[in-house]
């Protein structure tokens, strides 16, 4: 039981190990194409359309780019923002109107005009006078309610200074925005995720069948991590080191990869390229999870295996009158 609790040890810690690595390179790509922001810019525009349905998309794009680009959203370097609240939104809409943005007016005079009438439809003459009233009433708040978030009583002073159909509008729609946008990353995130765990596990021809076997038949490399994730040690900082496991003859990873390449390694990759897929928090709460059930599973079999060491248990003397000794009862002999 305990040798089979140490494979599954060393193949989570192996799968650790190379599923960070996976991690990573998605990380890597998914900044590198900015698809967060580009997603979040899509859901701007779409939920400008339903605020107005007759906003062209020219200028749905171009105010979602303004907001995006604010001080306050933008990433380092001006790129834009990732990450926007319902509130922040609202604000910022009614500053591109009133043309009171950071930085000057960036914004077409066009653009900036129909937002103006879109408001302006929507319920909001002057936004740069109800931004002013929005602003001193958080304020007020804050003094009265120290205790409310800072997002909640900019919540309140907007419904109470903004109270219109387009902040009803923006109310309605933008959660599900939102979580429209968060979906499509995730989707996307997942395809990368595992076209990178594929091309991770056919260049290392991590074989998760064969891997298994191994660490089943190779006491040295078994054993060693198993110790490794024992004493919570960092995760092997290199290919090299991983290799030096390896102690009786072969490496957990491929010294050459066109020789010992063969298609039958190909199931046990792809079972390798869905287990990396799942990711490294997955893989480090399992492995977490089997060190803890080692230690009690050895902890009974070193038990056991000193209770069979000490042999079995004396014998009891032979009472008198036991083994036919009728003597011992007064019956004659």
């Amino acid at each position: 039981m305990l040798k089979s609790l140490d494979v599954l040890i060393g193949f989570a810690f192996i799968m650790l190990l190379a599923s960070m690595a996976v991690t990573a390179l998605t990380q890597a790509i998914t900044s590198a194409c900015q698809w967060r922001g580009k997603h979040l810019y899509d859901g701007l525009v779409a939920l400008l359309g339903q605020i107005d349905p007759k906003l062209t998309r020219f200028c749905a794009e171009q105010i979602a780019a303004a907001v995006l680009t604010h001080p306050l959203i933008a990433q380092s370097g001006g790129r834009q923002g990732t990450v926007i609240q319902r509130e922040e939104f609202i604000r910022i809409l009614l500053e591109l109107a009133a043309g009171r943005e950071p930085g000057g007016k960036s914004m077409d005079g066009f653009v900036r005009a129909t937002l103006k009438k879109v408001l302006e439809s929507r319920g909001i003459s002057e936004p740069g006078v109800v931004l002013e009233d929005i602003q001193l009433l958080a304020l007020k708040l804050e003094g009265l309610r120290p205790d409310l978030p800072a997002a909640a009583r900019q919540g309140l002073a907007i419904l109470s200074e903004a109270s219109s159909e387009f902040v009803a509008r923006t109310n309605a729609w933008f959660d599900e925005t939102m979580d429209r946008v968060a979906h499509e990353f995730s989707r996307h995130t997942r395809l990368v995720t595992l076209a990178v765990a594929a091309m991770l596990a056919l260049t290392l021809q991590l074989d998760a069948l064969d891997l298994l076997r191994r660490l089943a038949l190779d006491d040295a490399t078994r054993t060693a991590l198993v110790t490794r994730a024992q004493t919570g040690a960092e995760p092997i900082a290199s290919v090299a080191e991983l290799r030096q496991f390896a102690r009786s003859g072969y490496a957990v990873l491929p010294e050459n990869w066109k020789a010992e390449w063969n298609r039958g390694k190909l199931p046990g990759i792809v079972l390798s390229m869905l287990l990396l897929s799942l990711g490294a928090p997955f893989w480090y709460n399992a492995l977490k999870d089997l060190v803890r059930l080692r230690a009690p599973l050895e902890r009974k079999e070193q038990e056991q295996r000193e209770q069979r060491q000490a042999g079995p248990p004396p014998l009891t003397a032979w009472l008198p009158g036991e083994r036919g000794d009728l003597s011992a009862t007064g019956a004659a002999g």
